[in-house]
């Protein structure tokens, strides 16, 4: 997968951007990676039930990553149980390489990684799986990523348990972007300045 240097205003969703800007805002107080134990974002920045967040673990050839938890909208729209379990053991094969590749890229990079995946329902339409990725570490070594997951369809509702075995079934790379925390100083300094950090 390639990867694009984005924005803010490469991430589609207001909730994401929300999310997004409250990274960069501890990211530019620390001068690099936040450290996870500084997460704490409240109910107007983001929905935890739509997050996940995966333990980067450093194997022999490779990285890996591990579930530490998943929203209840993601428990809905998968079935078998992923907490304690690795992104490879659990990614469904289509959706493998794409979601290891940006989990990667955020890890090696530090950057917040922002990918659609899109797949058509029953009828046809497109749905798109909305995946922002945000690094978390300590001493300049990703160490959790926090990954925020929506399904968005244009055309009405979505079916989250038949939108997984859309994907399963099909899936294109639509969009995919690398943004450091430096660049929302640069293209939108008032609006991550002026979120809070937590107490």
């Amino acid at each position: 997968m390639n990867f694009e240097n984005g924005t803010i205003d490469s991430i589609r969703s207001k909730s994401q951007r929300g999310l997004a800007a409250y990274w960069a805002r501890l990211a530019l107080a620390e001068s690099g990676l936040p450290p996870f134990d500084q997460f704490t974002p409240g109910p107007g920045i983001h929905d935890p039930k739509t997050i996940a967040v995966w333990k980067v673990e450093a194997g022999k050839d490779q990285l890996d990553f591990r579930a530490l938890y998943r929203g209840s909208f993601i428990d809905e729209a998968v079935k078998d149980a992923w907490v304690g379990k690795t992104l490879s053991e659990v990614a469904p094969p289509v959706l493998r390489t794409p979601i290891i590749a940006a989990s990667a890229h955020c890890a090696s990079s530090g950057c917040a990684i922002y990918t659609v995946l899109r797949t058509c329902d029953d009828a046809g339409s497109p749905v798109d799986l909305e995946r922002l990725l945000l690094p978390f570490g300590t001493r300049g070594r990703v160490r959790v990523i926090v990954a925020s997951l929506q399904l968005v369809s244009l055309e009405g509702k979505v079916e989250r348990r038949k939108a997984v075995e859309s994907f399963e079934l099909q899936t294109d790379v639509v969009l995919s972007f690398r943004i450091s925390s430096n660049s929302f100083k640069e293209s939108r300094p008032n609006k991550a300045a002026s979120l809070p950090l937590p107490a």
